[in-house]
């Protein structure tokens, strides 16, 4: 007699045998899962394997949503189980590459909608300025250095930085702080304090482009806001040119389909030609 699998709540996996065709997919979560990084991990189980997991976390920059993630071939007992939540959340997060079909079949069976699509690519600084050849003069340019001893330039910025961010993150409303939190959060990323640059008008900041190292021959471009009509890719051109002086070669960007700031590098990083990380959403009620 064939046995049923059954659904059960475990503190974790080692005191269970893993399928073999599960072991691959657990790879990219197996640093949360070692670290206890979870709220529930939930187990489909066939004669003491485990053929299937689900697991559930909170982001406390994000208090209302509850996130999950599924690996191997996942029943919809499983997904009905991890799809349970309780205030303050309500709604959940799943997150899969665009060509995880079977993924995304599974979660529009349980009405979840796309709702943003995250593109993360590494590109070589001179590809980048062939593009940017013909490009506008930015504005007056000031290093985030100068800006951090004026304590109302300072503010001016770190408001910015928050509007930018929250109004980029309307599906998943960020955790309410100040602006002073926002500052000390971005400070604590090591930001290089003389190639991160806002741009100033009237003595307002009308934009900034954070550029973080991360090698001795590569950078992240990081945060990025604007408001009113202030044309990013002037100011990125100039940050190149300055990596490109410094001996460095390649940067990476993360940019978002609901971030309407850096999505003025859409074009020249070709983001319709390359993979997408997809966010999907379900709200109670």
């Amino acid at each position: 007699m064939k046995h049923k699998p059954i659904i059960i709540k475990i503190d974790n996996l080692t005191q269970y045998k893993i399928d073999t065709h599960l072991i691959e997919s657990l790879k990219n979560v197996q640093w949360r899962i070692q670290s206890n990084n979870y709220n529930e991990l939930i187990a489909e189980v066939l004669d003491d394997t485990v053929k299937a997991i689900g697991m559930s976390w909170n982001n406390p920059n994000h208090p209302f949503a509850k996130y999950i993630h599924v690996s191997g071939t996942v029943s919809n007992e499983l997904m009905n189980e991890l799809l349970i939540h309780q205030p303050p959340h309500d709604r959940i997060i799943f997150s899969c590459w665009e060509n995880e079909l079977e993924k995304i079949q599974l979660i529009q069976q349980f009405q979840f909608q796309l709702f943003r699509k995250t593109f993360m690519e590494n590109y070589m600084i001179n590809d980048l300025l062939q593009k940017l050849k013909v490009m506008e003069e930015p504005g007056l340019m000031v290093p985030l250095e100068q800006i951090l001893k004026q304590p109302n330039l300072e503010e001016d910025l770190f408001k910015l930085l928050k509007y930018s961010y929250e109004h980029t993150h309307l599906h998943n409303p960020a955790k309410e702080v100040a602006w002073q939190t926002w500052k000390d959060s971005f400070i604590n990323d090591s930001p290089d304090l003389q190639l991160s640059f806002t741009v100033m008008e009237n003595n307002r900041i009308t934009a900034f482009i954070f550029l973080h190292p991360v090698n001795d021959d590569h950078y992240e471009i990081g945060w990025v806001g604007n408001q009113g009509n202030t044309n990013l890719l002037p100011i990125l051109k100039q940050q190149l040119n300055q990596l490109c002086d410094k001996g460095i070669k390649t940067v990476e960007f993360e940019v978002d389909t609901t971030d309407y700031n850096a999505w003025q590098f859409a074009e020249i990083l070709d983001l319709n030609t390359k993979l997408s990380w997809n966010s999907y959403i379900l709200k109670s009620g």
